[in-house]
């Protein structure tokens, strides 16, 4: 929607005419820079572009860990995100993943 007509036939009919077509002239100047303003500022989520993973032995408690490395894609470039997880978290993140596979399954099928 970009002309003087379109937005001017979404007032109803009894709206003050000298209004309307001020409101108009107003929506019709601004709406580049509006549109320019919301691609500039969009929200969008950072994007998973690899990931590398080993698994070791922490050595003072002889306990198995896994050192997950993320590289994740967002607006202001490519960052590096390094987790260290225990049994237990590893088998937490593998059962939220679970869920997650699940319910996008739900949704695609």
């Amino acid at each position: 929607m970009t002309g003087s007509e379109e937005i001017n036939a979404l007032f109803p009919e009894d709206f003050h005419k000298n209004l309307a077509s001020l409101l108009t002239k107003i929506i019709v100047e601004l709406l580049p820079f509006w549109r320019q303003q919301i691609t500039e500022n969009q929200v969008s989520l950072p994007k998973l572009s690899s990931f590398s993973w080993s698994v070791n032995t922490q050595q003072d408690t002889n306990t198995p860990l896994c050192f997950l490395n993320l590289n994740v894609k967002g607006k202001s470039g490519t960052e590096s995100v390094n987790a260290h997880l225990s049994k237990e978290s590893l088998e937490s993140l593998l059962s939220g993943l679970k869920q997650i596979k699940t319910q996008i399954n739900q949704l695609t099928s």
